[in-house]
């Protein structure tokens, strides 16, 4: 991982892109504070989950279904029909 001012990013941003692969991430500042990350994509990029895992609703919904599968009893991945 590579932090970058916004001003730096502005100023290399094709170098910062090209760069991308071998330095995995850039997090970008402004004022000194994160407000931005740069991710790599490849062929092996996951982008829907990439964006779920940055989604609070979609946390939150993943939590209430698996209390309620504590809570309920959760269904064997070999009960589920095809």
């Amino acid at each position: 991982m590579k932090i970058e001012s916004l001003r730096e990013v502005k100023a290399k941003l094709s170098k910062i892109v090209r760069d991308l692969p071998s330095d995995r991430s850039v997090v970008i500042t402004k004022n000194g504070r994160p407000c931005a990350v740069l991710f790599p994509v490849t062929k092996e990029t996951d982008l829907e989950s990439l964006l779920l895992a940055q989604n609070k609703d979609f946390w939150r919904m993943f939590d209430r279904a698996h209390k309620e599968g504590e809570k309920k009893g959760f269904t064997r991945l070999d009960e589920v029909p095809d």
